[in-house]
């Protein structure tokens, strides 16, 4: 079994908000004759909403007046071609402004995954799975959501309320003086609200990501929590958790609904004040009946639009929050570049050296103390000892995941480190089709390099299956068990052909029927290579050069297979019973108790 420790959990970072919107205008300056293009048509549709408070003044004035039909009738018309002018060119400047952004957030989607995937592996372990797997999904989700509903409501919002105030000054400006009464309200209740919604939002979305890592992290570890029986401490942590990401949900629904009460106080305020000094001024013969209902009318516009870009602060929070953790990613790309291909592959036969090499999670549980050893280029290292013991820990310092605190780890040369690839004992199913999983390892394979490599790997019953590489694989298409899904992780290797091969119980999920399957398959993967095999039986560690017995974290024993059955020692041990139950019947046990 893998060691029951795992590493400590930190978040990747937090794109600040200048940094966020330079990112965010960077990308839009890229496509502004379009973005210009929307925004005008905005701006017309709501120049032509606009112009009915005062056509409808007018047919009060001309009934007031007694005017004739036919002025009436000409009224009536402006406002009927009006209202379809406005509302035409608003839906047609709002689909061009919603697929403009979806555009620019389609490509920083994709810049997101790019770097995701192209990350040091130690940079995505130590932040844990459902940090990264909430920003790709919750965070885009959120963005997406902000730009196609919410994004062409408040720029129409904006234009509707800068036109309004403008048809109040025209229309008297002490009736926009009037209406301004509203606007310390407002700014009170918008002050309050950003001062403390971007900081509550941020909490909630890192609290749901520590909640679902916990989830993840009882997926993947069931077998060992039942079997020391820890269900209980598990599902205590998972709802501790729970309550806490709660709890700010509610401060986050408090914080809202506040903000909606003052938001309609201050229309209340608004309106009140225009209809009190509509009614004073029309009284001193200053303005006309028409020109009083305009105002009112225009001020009552104001109430949608206002409500909706202050209202929508909610969801553009969120939305600012998301952008800001994808921008995070995003700029990880730039400290952490990719290896070009002349530096991943062909490095020959690299030697491991491991010199002195301590490591403790979270910097008090000590996994590894003053560990050294040596894999001669082009030959194996197995690594053995009971669950706990720091084969996992060691493999994966090997493999690159992580920092030894104390001592170094040297893959071929300093100047030239060697690509490493580990596989682990955890089954990985993409989605996709057979060609899609074994292209992972190397996107350029043909279809002939595919099929050679599962014959190479021993997988050839894949090329079997209803449509060969082009089989749908998982959920939706054909499904495969843990051990044939080990197997194509292990031709994946052969496809990558990396110089340095890191095997961390691989074959861990094999049955019966797919052990001597695997077993075969790793011998063609370790073939030519240095590599490192935790082994998860003995007979793993017998046909490897070397062998490593760890316990507690310290070297007990290194030799070959015959060196250690003569010394009489751990290994020997262990071996004597493996051997014993495997002529006992049943197969021989895993190597960890």
């Amino acid at each position: 079994m893998s060691d029951q420790t795992t590493p400590p959990v930190t978040t990747l970072p937090v794109a600040d908000a200048r940094r966020t919107r330079e990112e965010i205008l960077r990308r839009l300056r890229a496509h502004r004759r379009r973005l210009g293009a929307a925004l005008l048509t905005l701006l017309g549709g709501t120049a032509a909403t606009l112009a009915t408070p005062p056509v409808l003044g007018g047919i009060v004035d001309a009934v007031a007046e007694e005017a004739g039909r036919g002025r009436v009738l000409a009224l009536g018309i402006a406002l009927v071609a009006a209202t379809a002018v406005g509302a035409l060119l608003a839906y047609a400047g709002g689909r061009m402004l919603v697929a403009l952004v979806q555009e620019v957030l389609a490509g920083l989607r994709e810049d997101v995954f790019e770097t995701a995937v192209h990350l040091p592996v130690n940079t995505l372990e130590s932040s844990g799975s459902s940090d990264v797997v909430s920003r790709v999904t919750r965070d885009v989700e959120a963005v997406s959501e902000a730009a196609s509903d919410v994004l062409p409501e408040v720029t129409h919002a904006s234009f509707t309320i800068g036109l309004s105030l403008v048809g109040l000054a025209v229309l008297d400006l002490r009736l926009a003086l009037a209406g301004l009464v509203c606007l310390p309200v407002h700014v009170y209740a918008t002050r309050q609200f950003l001062r403390r919604s971007h900081r509550v939002y941020g909490d909630i979305r890192r609290l749901e990501s520590a909640r679902g890592q916990v989830v993840i992290e009882a997926v993947r570890g069931a077998e060992s929590i039942r079997t020391y029986r820890t269900q209980g401490h598990h599902l205590d942590d998972l709802a501790e958790r729970s309550v806490h990401a709660i709890e700010r949900q509610r401060d986050g629904v408090k914080l809202r609904n506040r903000f909606t009460g003052l938001l309609n106080a201050a229309e209340f305020l608004g309106l009140a004040a225009v209809l009190v000094t509509g009614f004073a001024l029309f009284g001193s013969g200053a303005v006309t009946l028409g020109a009083a209902t305009a105002a009112a009318l225009y001020f009552h516009r104001l109430f949608g639009p206002v409500g909706a870009l202050l209202g929508s602060l909610d969801d553009i929070q969120r939305a600012t929050v998301g952008l800001s953790r994808l921008v995070g990613i995003t700029d990880l790309g730039g400290h952490h570049p990719v290896r070009p291909e002349s530096e991943t592959r062909g490095s020959g036969r690299p030697d491991i050296d491991v010199k002195g090499v301590s490591y403790a999670y979270d910097g008090t549980r000590p996994a590894l103390r003053e560990v050294s050893l040596r894999v001669p280029a082009g030959t194996s290292l197995a690594l053995v000892g009971a669950s706990g013991s720091g084969k996992s820990t060691l493999a994966r310092l090997v493999a690159g995941i992580g920092t030894p605190d104390r001592g170094s780890v040297t893959v071929g040369s300093p100047d030239a480190p060697a690509s490493r690839y580990l596989v682990t004992q955890e089954v990985h199913l993409f989605g996709g089709t057979l060609a899609d999983n074994l292209r992972l390892a190397r996107p350029d394979a043909t279809d002939d390099r595919l099929r050679h490599a599962l014959r190479e790997a021993g997988a050839d019953w894949a090329l079997k299956l209803e449509n060969g590489l082009d089989t749908v694989l998982g959920p939706g298409g054909t499904p495969l068990d843990d051990g044939s899904v080990q197997h194509l992780a292990l031709t994946r290797v052969l496809l990558a052909d990396p110089p340095v091969v890191v095997l961390d119980e691989a074959t861990a999920e094999s049955g019966p029927r797919t052990r001597a399957l695997l077993q075969a398959a790793l011998a063609r993967v370790t073939a030519g290579r240095t590599s490192v095999v935790v082994a998860h039986r003995l007979e793993q560690a017998r046909l490897a050069d070397r062998v490593l017995v760890l316990r507690g974290g310290e070297v007990a024993e290194q030799g070959t297979h015959d060196e250690l059955l003569a010394a009489g020692g751990a290994y020997a041990a262990l071996w004597a019973a493996y051997d014993r139950a495997g002529r006992d019947g049943g197969g021989a046990p895993p190597v960890s108790p």
